[in-house]
């Protein structure tokens, strides 16, 4: 039997969600006085009522600028809020990661919230003691730090222990808010993994991120909210690239959402957050630094960007005639010996405009620290006269995940006499073609 003919394992049937204004004390003794319960006028609506069907092993992606509706919709589906009208219907088990500590009793200790966390999924004491040990040491947390209470635990730590337990229980649906981009580089990357293998195993995927290559990548479908209304629900590949640009439009207009919408514009033309907690502005670690122990993950050393022979962040170059070249110096890990490095060029407004990745095994290690050094060119600039972002990624050796970004790293501006328009020149011969 097709998933396209079963039923769905998430429903929305005209489902919304309105709140009552806020009422001082004397209002609501003056409404008791009255009999009356209605609700007065002057509530917030945070999502309209929407229908939409997630179907068995089907990944949707939640996109939206802040005040869209996402989270409302998630805590929906999740089912820790009820709908003001209509219905949600769901069938099998949901693991949800929401906001940071819910589902957590902070004065319980680690191991304790473990069994009242899953058990809030379903799973009985035995269940959970059988997959005890997992989950445990997919958190990654001591067993010290399992036996304190979850109110003295760090944010990164809290999170750490909700994905393992949430992600443990085998559920039919996993619904997650930006909890990807949250933790070190192992913990990350280990949990990004785990999100790949749980939708090959059949599971459904609710996601919400401003991060949009984890929608593209993880999601099939894409529902964009806007206002608290479903403003598009189709396929990802069609319904992200008009998000996109609707966010490139909105970042060129200041006043509508201007902060939100320049973090996401940033964040859809970047990826995940950086894995390594430094900051990656800082002056770069010389290439001959020994490393005082291997990398727990692949990580950049230093990067230079140049164009014609000359290095900087501020460049300036000719359309047709400059050359773009950025070397890397990559600390490999055992983990990740052959890691890639892509190369990204933007517009200002962050949008993509093309990007050059190395092939597999090209970072290779020449040093007992397992440094590695690459080199990219790209001759002849075919972008046309303006100024552009150059960033540079290093992913995992499928691509898929992205251990740490730098975008921008340098800027370039170009100069050009002709009348061409948009950001790339088009090569091709013009001919007179004979007449007759």
């Amino acid at each position: 039997m097709s998933s396209d003919t079963q039923p769905p394992v998430l429903s929305f049937q005209e489902a919304g969600k309105t709140y009552p204004p806020q009422r001082t004390p004397l209002r609501q003794l003056w409404g008791h006085l009255r009999g009356s319960q209605r609700l007065e006028a002057g509530g917030y609506t945070a999502l309209q009522p929407v229908s939409f069907d997630i179907l068995p092993g089907q990944s949707v992606g939640i996109v939206g600028l802040n005040g869209a509706g996402k989270s409302t919709l998630l805590q929906l589906a999740a089912g820790t809020l009820t709908p003001s009208s209509g219905q949600v219907r769901s069938q099998g088990r949901i693991a949800a990661l929401l906001e940071l500590g819910s589902g957590f009793n902070p004065e319980a200790t680690g191991i304790e919230n473990i069994f009242l966390y899953a058990a809030t999924m379903g799973l009985t004491h035995a269940q959970v003691s059988t997959r005890l040990d997992a989950i445990c040491a997919f958190s990654g947390l001591s067993s010290e730090h399992l036996a304190m209470p979850v109110k003295t635990y760090s944010s990164g730590m809290q999170v750490r222990l909700a994905f393992a337990v949430a992600t443990s229980v085998e559920p039919d649906i996993l619904i997650v808010d930006e909890a990807l981009s949250v933790g070190d580089g192992v913990f990350a990357k280990r949990s990004f993994d785990r999100v790949m293998q749980l939708r090959e195993n059949g599971t459904s995927l609710l996601l919400c991120s401003h991060a949009l290559f984890h929608v593209d990548l993880f999601c099939e479908r894409c529902l964009w909210l806007e206002q608290g209304r479903i403003r598009e629900f189709g396929p990802t590949s069609a319904v992200l690239p008009r998000y996109q640009e609707y966010l490139d439009g909105v970042n060129r207009q200041p006043g509508i959402d201007a902060v939100s919408a320049t973090v996401q514009a940033h964040a859809a033309s970047a990826l995940p957050a950086p894995s390594d907690p430094s900051d990656p502005s800082a002056p770069p670690v010389p290439p001959d630094t020994p490393a005082p122990a291997p990398a727990a993950v692949a990580r950049f050393i230093q990067v230079e960007v140049g164009l014609d022979g000359t290095v900087g962040t501020e460049l300036r170059g000719h359309t047709g005639s400059s050359t773009l070249h950025v070397d890397a110096t990559v600390h490999t890990s055992a983990q990740e010996p052959h890691p890639l490095v892509a190369v990204v060029i933007s517009s200002e407004s962050g949008k993509i405009l093309g990007s050059g990745h190395c092939p597999p095994g090209t970072v290779q290690a020449h040093n007992a620290q397992g440094h590695a050094q690459v080199r990219y060119t790209l001759p002849q600039l075919p972008l046309n006269k303006g100024r552009y972002r150059v960033g540079v990624y290093l992913l995992c050796a499928q691509g898929r995940y992205v251990y740490e970004w730098m975008d921008p790293i340098a800027h370039i501006e170009l100069e050009h006499s002709g009348q061409h328009q948009g950001p790339w020149l088009l090569a091709g011969d013009w001919t007179q073609v004979p007449h007759g």
